[in-house]
């Protein structure tokens, strides 16, 4: 099974952080064990690492939103624009 890293800056690491409980819930359909990790030197850079069983779904997910996937992204203060996915090799 893929693992990935995707990393972002936020609007509010805090916020982010508190967003986590929603966010498990709405990558489900395209991957599982989500971990945060925020940046050492205390910048707006955060990361998550997923376990992703079908990488194709998983990408059409994330190169169109779903309206509820993009409406929770906002509230979680993710500058879509900085997001990077990293696959582990």
């Amino acid at each position: 099974m893929p693992q990935i890293i995707v990393t972002a800056a936020v609007q509010d690491v805090e916020e982010w952080l508190k967003f986590k409980a929603e966010m498990v819930p709405a990558m489900s359909a395209v991957a599982s064990d989500g971990a945060s990790y925020v940046a050492a030197d205390g910048s707006n850079q955060v990361a998550s690492t997923w376990d992703v069983p079908d990488m194709e779904a998983f990408q059409a997910v994330q190169s169109s939103f779903s309206p509820a996937l993009a409406a929770a992204a906002n509230r979680a203060g993710m500058i879509p624009s900085t997001m990077v996915v990293y696959i582990k090799k």
